[in-house]
C-alpha cells in the first residue's frame, strides 16, 4: 500500500513539487503551503495519513523506486515514469478504493483509535472477570472516556459487545484480506496481547510502512461509517469525535488571525497585534480560503480580479506560481494568486 501511496502522489504532482513536499504532506505539516497542494493535486485523502513516518525513511525508499525505474528524480523532483505508470495501475487495481479522509479527519482519528481499542481491551477483560490489566493508552482524557462509557453500558454489557463485534467483523469482511489480518492481530483483549507493528510486519510478511497504512486506512473507514451512519454503526458511533469543519482543519495560529478579521482589522493591523511577518499573515488568510465556506474574498481582491486569475488558471492548467505570476503579466502579487487557487480549490473540492 505505501508504494501505490506514493506512487499516486508522484503521479498527481506532476514534477512541480519536490520530495520534501510529499513528506511534508503524508506526515500533515501544518502549513498553508501543503494545505493547498493538498487540495490542488487532489490528494486531501492522503494528507497526515502517516504522521509517524521520518524523512530519513521516505528518501531512501524513493531513491530505491528511481532505482528499479518507476519514477526519475530531477532537482529533487520525483516524476512517474512509464514503468511506474503500469506499477500504478496494477496497484490500483488491486488497493482501490480507499477510503482514506485525511485532510477532513486526520485530528480525530488517533482519539478514535485508542478509545476504541482501549475499550475492547476493557470491556473484554471485564467480561472474562479480569479488572486488573495494563492499558494500552495512557492517555488521562481517554482512560476518563473509556471509564465514562463503560459505566454508561455495563448493565448490557453482554449485548454490547456483541454488537461491537457484529459491526467490527462486517466491516472487516469487505477489507481487504491483509487489512483486516493486520487489523485483528492488534486488537489487545483478555488474554490477548495485540502486536505490535513491527511484529505484523514480520508475521504477514510487510514492510512497517504498509502495517501503518493498513491500520489508518481501517480507521479512515470506520470512523467514517460510524460518523456518516450512526444509526447503521452505532456501537462503532461511540467513539466518534465531532469534527468541526472550519477550525479543525486551521492552525491555531490561523484561527487567531481568522478572530481578528472578523473584528474587521486590516492585515497591516494584524501584523502589528500579533508580532508576524505579512506573509505569514497572509499564508493564514489562505488556509482560511481553502477550507471555510462562504470565505469574504471581497475583503482581499474583488470580483473582476478573481475572474481574470481565474480564467489564466483555467488556461495554464498549472499550479506552479511562477507561471501564473508571468502570465499575468505581474498585474497581481503572489499573495492574490494563492488566495484565488485556494478559493477555487475549495469549491471544486466540494463539487467533488
Amino acid at each position: 500500500m505505501f508504494e501505490y501511496i506514493i506512487l499516486r502522489c508522484i503521479n498527481n504532482l506532476k514534477g512541480e513539487r519536490s520530495l520534501a513536499g510529499i513528506y511534508n504532506l503524508l506526515a500533515g505539516k501544518r502549513s498553508s503551503q501543503t494545505l493547498q497542494d493538498a487540495y490542488a493535486y487532489q490528494l486531501t485523502g492522503f494528507f497526515a495519513i502517516y504522521k509517524t513516518l521520518h524523512r530519513t525513511e521516505l528518501i531512501p525508499f524513493l531513491e530505491g523506486m528511481s532505482q528499479s525505474y518507476k519514477i526519475k528524480i530531477k532537482n529533487d523532483r520525483p516524476e512517474i515514469t512509464s514503468y511506474g505508470e503500469e506499477e500504478l495501475k496494477r496497484l490500483e487495481e488491486k488497493w482501490e478504493p480507499l477510503f482514506f479522509a485525511g485532510i477532513h479527519i486526520q485530528e480525530h482519528i488517533s482519539v478514535f483509535e485508542e478509545r476504541l481499542f482501549l475499550y475492547i481491551q476493557t470491556i473484554t477483560n471485564v467480561k472474562a472477570g479480569n479488572h486488573h490489566f495494563l492499558p494500552v493508552s495512557e492517555r488521562p482524557d481517554i482512560l476518563n472516556w473509556v471509564k465514562k462509557t463503560y459505566k454508561r453500558n455495563k448493565m448490557n454489557l453482554e449485548s454490547h459487545t456483541i454488537d461491537m463485534y457484529k459491526e467490527l467483523h462486517a466491516l472487516l469482511k469487505a477489507a481487504h484480506e491483509e487489512e483486516a489480518d493486520v487489523f485483528s492481530h492488534r486488537i489487545t483483549g483478555a488474554g490477548r496481547i495485540g502486536f505490535s507493528k513491527q511484529q505484523l510486519a514480520v508475521q504477514f510478511g510487510l514492510s512497517v510502512h504498509d502495517v501503518h497504512l493498513l491500520l489508518q486506512h481501517s480507521l479512515h473507514r470506520f470512523y467514517q461509517m460510524a460518523a456518516t451512519k450512526p444509526e447503521q454503526w452505532p456501537a462503532l458511533a461511540l467513539f466518534v469525535k465531532t469534527v468541526d469543519d472550519t477550525g479543525g482543519l486551521i492552525t491555531n495560529s490561523a484561527q487567531k488571525t481568522y478572530k481578528l478579521i472578523k473584528q474587521g482589522l486590516d492585515l497591516e493591523s494584524i501584523v502589528h497585534i500579533r508580532g508576524l511577518k505579512m506573509s505569514t499573515i497572509q499564508d493564514h488568510v489562505v488556509e482560511m480560503a481553502l477550507v471555510m465556506p462562504d470565505f469574504p474574498m471581497f475583503y482581499f481582491i474583488n470580483d473582476k480580479e478573481v475572474n481574470e486569475i481565474n480564467n489564466t488558471l483555467q488556461t495554464l492548467n498549472t499550479n506552479k506560481l511562477k507561471e501564473i505570476y508571468d502570465a499575468l503579466e505581474a498585474k497581481f502579487d503572489y499573495f492574490q494568486i494563492r488566495l484565488v487557487q485556494a478559493n477555487r480549490q475549495h469549491n471544486q473540492s466540494g463539487e467533488t
